[in-house]
């Protein structure tokens, strides 16, 4: 009986040892951009994400028949805002975004604060300058 216990101690260890852990909690993983809502108008972009992971954050457009269309840039999350900074394109780091390549994004300034509304289960909606973002865990 002695060795059965023990067996479940040491399983329970081990499976509880292999759970992700991330830093940023709930918000770190990929999102998908479902809606943004501006003054009562919505749009719903189309192979629109964003990924957080520790203190980066990937944008990308996704297209069916091409490359997607990839910058990186730096994130800082304090549960309560979420920052996005020093967006440069993939692979080509050297590079300036322009307000062009933000826009594709619904990014429209270099630096650009959320406040997170909601963040439970698989939805994230954050604002940012009278804009609504809805995203859905990918």
């Amino acid at each position: 009986m002695k060795k059965h216990i023990i067996v479940l101690i040491i399983s329970a260890i081990t499976f509880a040892a292999c759970d992700k852990v991330y830093i940023n909690g709930d918000i770190d993983g990929m999102w998908r951009l479902e809606k943004v809502d501006s003054c009562g108008k919505a749009e719903y972009p189309e192979g629109i994400y964003y990924s957080f992971q520790r203190h980066m954050v990937q944008v990308g457009k996704y297209y069916s028949e091409s490359l997607p269309l990839r910058y990186i840039g730096n994130m800082e999350y304090t549960g309560k805002t979420l920052t996005i900074s020093g967006l440069r394109k993939f692979l080509e780091e050297e590079k300036e975004c322009t307000p062009e390549e933000l826009a594709i994004f619904f990014l429209f300034t270099e630096k650009v604060t959320f406040n997170i509304e909601k963040l439970e289960n698989d939805i994230l909606i954050m604002e940012s300058n009278g804009r609504a973002y809805t995203l859905c865990k990918w």
